[in-house]
């Protein structure tokens, strides 16, 4: 069975909510409410997922944070991504997206992507 823990921490008008476990089709629900549910008060105005303790990332996930970063430009705030362990950063770039979250390509440093 999967397992996912979310730690909220508040600096101000940013919100970190740092993520341990996997995210996947049984664990997104615990995300999209904890996220919406910052997203939805007054004080946030940036929320951070804090991605270091990600273990795993499917699909269902990947679809969620799309999902959340429309929510979030929908209340006019943002989503950032940050610390994302090697294993997700794989995932999102062969998902192809690596230039919404702002995650540099595979093999490649940030800023730079590869010529096809």
């Amino acid at each position: 069975m999967s397992a996912l823990s979310l730690d909220t921490r508040h600096d101000g008008a940013r919100t970190v909510l740092a993520l341990a476990g996997d995210l996947d089709l049984a664990t997104v629900t615990a995300l999209r409410e904890a996220a919406i549910a910052e997203l939805d008060a007054d004080h946030c105005r940036e929320l951070v997922l804090d991605l270091a303790g990600l273990d795993f990332l499917d699909s269902t996930g990947l679809g969620c944070w799309i999902d959340l970063r429309n929510e979030a430009a929908d209340r006019g705030k943002s989503l950032r991504l940050e610390r994302m362990p090697a294993i997700a950063g794989r995932t999102v770039t062969l998902a192809g997206l690596a230039e919404l979250f702002g995650v540099a390509t595979i093999g490649h440093p940030a800023g730079e992507t590869s010529a096809t």
